[in-house]
């Protein structure tokens, strides 16, 4: 598989991110204080342990990471501990592969790695899980089942000998497998991880290479998280990731549960590069069973599922300020959770995946209440929707209904760039108490502004119905919207 790296790889450089005037620094970007090592700290250089180093510092102390490669380490912090990296400074956990044999046009190697349990449900004809993740001279190789699919860019991992097999010539060149699964991980509090790149960690599935979401008030900030196998970075209650640039990692980039966590100012990108199936969980970033979560200023941009999404039990959820755009999934997904405010996002062109129905709004609130989406700006991709409520009589464990109630769309401008759909809709049977939920439940769309092109008048649907924005109106939905054509940019 190909990817395509929208980060320069070093100290000074940093993607120029579309639509965002003040973008998160890059992670070891030299806007990092140069005084943020104290003279107190305990100092790793590369090939020095740096749990050795922690046990040292003891808890509360400060670790400083030295500029290099540090290679297969693995952390369990103590509680208080801060871990500074300088910049340029690398922690991988992958192990280098070789020497290879040439057997006709393939090459082997011989290789021991952790087995794990495969996890998760893979696209299909994808193999996503499990292990192992394969990179040549920096770039990730696809894996394939058999000897047969081999070609450049690809590797067959042989499973009875425990060798892997490329097609491209390794002579001269670097060849990595992942080996370790976190580079951070403990239960200790008040972890604080600055300044570093975390990459190549055999990550499973919604566990992530930096793993705090065992823990309270971890901080992980202007880190560079990539190429992990699962799950890029993971935090519990209190919670922060801020000013980092998370991409290219297996399955998401970021996910969280708890109470009052953050993520701020980050870019996440291009994550969900094992071709994990979006449905099951994959894309940008997702949270769960939450309460008090901020999401602001984060640039969520191509990732092979929802670009931001929470769900089962969020509620008091503030989504606001970020550019959500180019994601294959919905760009911001609530489902089945309560009480939230989407508020100034700017989004472009989400649901690229085509997926049916009303599914993969730039906006999509599914089966909840109490959410409040307003003065957003979306621009809407030929053939999508644009702001979805909908409704699918989901149970929740008591056997009772979650019920899409209670939510106001208002304020928000609308661009159509083709054919496109906005409203709310339900596939539950006449006879089910969510039967007319949305026409029944306190939902409204009100002074929303909606430009569409000459030729393609946008659908609306308000219940089962496809409408016109009249008979939308006729309703008693956007009596003070308005609905202009004209020439709308691409």
């Amino acid at each position: 598989m190909t990817f395509q790296i929208e980060t320069v790889l070093g100290a000074l450089s940093c993607l120029v991110a579309i639509l965002v005037a003040a973008r998160p620094p890059c992670a070891n970007a030299d806007t990092v204080d140069d005084a943020l090592c104290p003279a107190t700290a305990i100092r790793v250089s590369p090939g020095e342990s740096i749990q050795r180093a922690a046990f040292r510092a003891g808890p509360g102390g400060t670790i400083c990471i030295e500029a290099g490669l540090h290679r297969l380490q693995q952390i369990a912090p103590l509680a208080g501990q801060t871990f500074l990296g300088e910049p340029g400074s690398v922690l991988n956990g992958a192990q280098i592969v070789g020497p290879f044999e040439r057997r006709g046009t393939v090459w082997s190697a011989s290789v021991t790695l952790p087995r794990w349990t495969a996890t998760g449900t893979c696209r299909a004809g994808a193999l996503c899980s499990p292990l192992p993740w394969l990179f040549l001279d920096g770039e990730p190789l696809r894996r394939v089942g058999s000897r047969d699919g081999l070609g450049p860019g690809r590797f067959w991992f042989e499973l009875m000998s425990s060798r892997l097999v490329i097609a491209d010539d390794p002579t001269g060149r670097t060849v990595e497998a992942s080996t370790l699964a976190t580079a951070f991980q403990s239960r200790s509090p008040d972890v604080r991880i600055r300044g570093l790149v975390i990459e190549k960690y055999s990550s499973p599935p919604q566990i992530g290479a930096i793993r705090g979401d065992q823990a309270v008030g971890w901080r992980v900030e202007r880190t560079e998280i990539r190429f992990n196998m699962g799950l890029g970075v993971s935090v519990g209650t209190d919670g922060v990731v801020r000013e980092s640039v998370i991409h290219h990692n297996g399955q998401l980039g970021g996910a969280a549960h708890g109470l009052r966590v953050r993520f701020e100012n980050n870019r996440i990108f291009e994550n969900n590069t094992a071709a994990f199936d979006p449905g099951w969980e994959a894309g940008g970033l997702k949270i769960t069973e939450s309460r008090g979560v901020t999401v602001r200023g984060n640039h969520v941009y191509r990732n092979d599922g929802p670009g931001i999404w929470c769900d089962i039990d969020c509620r008091d959820a503030v989504i606001e300020d970020n550019t959500v755009e180019f994601n294959r999934g919905a760009g911001i997904f609530y489902e089945i959770s309560f009480d939230a405010l989407v508020r100034r996002n700017t989004l472009r062109f989400n649901g690229v995946n085509n997926a049916p129905w009303y599914w993969d709004a730039d906006i999509q609130v599914a089966a909840s209440q109490g959410v409040e989406v307003a003065d957003n700006d979306i621009a809407v991709r030929p053939g999508g929707r644009a702001i979805m409520l909908i409704d699918q009589g989901r149970r929740k464990e008591d056997g009772s209904l979650y019920r899409t109630t209670g939510n106001r769309v208002h304020g928000n401008r609308i661009v159509f760039t083709g054919s496109g759909d906005a409203g709310g809709v339900t596939d539950t049977d006449r006879l089910s108490p969510n039967g007319s939920i949305i026409e029944a439940g306190a939902n409204s769309f009100e002074a929303n502004t909606y430009t569409a092109p000459l030729d393609a008048p946008p659908g609306f649907v308000w219940g089962r119905d496809a409408l016109t924005f009249a008979a939308f109106q006729s309703l008693g939905q956007e009596r003070k919207g308005r609905l202009t054509f004209g020439v709308v940019p691409p």
